[in-house]
């Protein structure tokens, strides 16, 4: 405690003995519960400070981190070495902690509820040393503490001495869990049903009819799609492509109109993404741009990646791409530090994308000038090894990946990414009544929803 007092001597006594007490129960506050048969029960409130000395000094060979989220809250990011109850599920399974029933367990939630909750069932099932980290794991993160995750939140800005760029926990911002109730990636997503059908095709041409039916409401929108400019590379390391286009949609009485860049890389046992809309407030201004980059290398990992950046400068769409390898560089240097060996192939993952981000930033500084147009707002997601939704080849779902060629997926991607997550949603059903529907459904599900169903491709 801060500060200077001044004590009368009569209570001098009195205060150091209330001191002494204070240090030797090591800042435990004591909660009492009653158990059913009267006897006194208690845990304890700690906070995130005691909690990290406990779990570092190494004094409780024993102990137990509790973590009593969902599954999607834990999966975003944890403490190291928790396990995994759902607070709503802990009487049920209470039987899995039998064996700690007297050892140091410490619990905790998002920002402490929960975590009191479930410290009052393990003293109902009459566990002895049971301690809840108060503040949750926001307060944990907040007092510079690490935690295991694979989900990042990036700022970047662009200052005279160069670029800023702050990475955070990417569970400081999450607000909601759709999957709360642990439900499977197929049961969270199969809500739209779309197909497509060509209606007309030339060399730089396509014309494409796509029924959606949400909700039992089907509608249909025509998407045009002009090939303005190609490049193609070949190597020994790679093959490279990059295709820029003029996509128009019309439905009803309503069109609308962006740019989007497909940048795809085949590499020898790894392919790579890049995906970019534009939209347009002049015919040499973007107003905003949405970009997945997408970095997947050959095997099969339970482990993913998924960052969110935010750039709050303007820029051009050459100098976009060179931020974006630039924040993936530094992506691979944050886990590279934090020597978990489970993410430690990220590293060489997030390095690949960096260099071919800075690749293709040149690439369009040199062949694409015509459109290397500044750019007002930025934002994109960065992924390693995603898992896709049912019926873009996920295996878990039992159905095969689409054709190669499908241009449902790019679709999929222009409609969903840029309409979804690159503008509001709700400046979208007041400009483009039609789209109403899919965007309020969409919406519930998040921007995450979005990006995995634009990866079929």
């Amino acid at each position: 405690m801060k500060g200077t007092f001044q004590l009368l001597p009569c209570k001098i006594v009195s205060c150091a003995i209330l001191i002494v007490m204070l240090l030797t129960t090591f800042s435990l506050t004591p909660v009492f519960a009653q158990t059913e048969g009267s006897t006194v029960q208690s845990y304890e409130n700690i906070s995130v400070n005691t909690a990290y000395s406990m779990i570092t000094n190494g004094s409780f060979p024993n102990l137990v981190i509790l973590d009593v989220r969902y599954q999607c809250e834990y999966d975003m990011g944890h403490l190291y070495g928790a396990i995994l109850i759902p607070y709503d599920q802990l009487e049920a399974r209470i039987g899995e902690l039998e064996e700690h029933r007297n050892h140091e367990i410490i619990v905790y939630c998002r920002s402490g509820y929960r975590s009191q909750i479930a410290c009052e069932t393990l003293v109902k099932y009459n566990f002895t040393k049971v301690y809840n980290m108060l503040g949750g794991i926001i307060a944990w993160i907040d007092a510079g503490y690490p935690i295991w995750t694979t989900s990042h939140y990036v700022t970047v800005n662009i200052v005279e001495d160069g670029i800023l760029l702050q990475i955070e926990p990417l569970l400081l911002y999450q607000t909601s869990c759709p999957c709360a109730q642990n439900q499977t990636c197929s049961s969270c997503r199969r809500s739209v049903n779309v197909s497509s059908s060509v209606m007309e095709q030339r060399e730089n041409f396509t014309e494409i009819m796509v029924t959606y039916e949400v909700n039992g409401t089907e509608r249909n929108i025509t998407i045009v799609r002009t090939l303005l400019w190609s490049y193609d590379e070949f190597t020994a390391e790679a093959n490279r492509t990059v295709d820029f286009m003029l996509t128009e949609v019309r439905a009803d009485n309503s069109s609308m109109q962006f740019y989007s860049l497909h940048y795809l890389v085949h590499g020898f046992d790894w392919n790579l993404t890049l995906y970019t809309t534009l939209s347009t407030a002049s015919s040499e201004i973007y107003n905003g741009s949405f970009t997945i980059m997408d970095y997947a290398p050959m095997g099969d990992s339970k482990v993913t990646t998924l960052e969110f950046v935010e750039i709050n400068s303007s820029m051009t769409l050459s100098k976009l791409y060179a931020i974006l390898g630039k924040v993936a560089k530094e992506i691979g240097k944050v886990y590279e530090k934090s020597a978990d060996e489970s993410l430690m192939p990220f590293v060489l993952g997030y390095s690949r994308m960096s260099e071919e981000a800075k690749d293709l930033s040149k690439l369009v500084e040199k062949r694409l000038i015509a459109y290397d147009f500044e750019i007002l707002h930025s934002s994109a997601v960065l992924k390693d090894v995603m898992c896709g939704p049912c019926g873009c080849g996920n295996d878990e779902c039992g159905e095969p990946p689409p054709p190669p060629g499908d241009g449902i997926g790019c679709l999929l991607c222009e409609i969903g990414c840029y309409l979804l997550c690159g503008l509001s949603c709700f400046a979208i059903c007041a400009i483009f009544p039609p789209f109403c529907p899919f965007v309020e459904n969409c919406y519930a599900y998040g921007c995450e929803f979005a990006c995995t169903l634009a990866c079929c491709s």
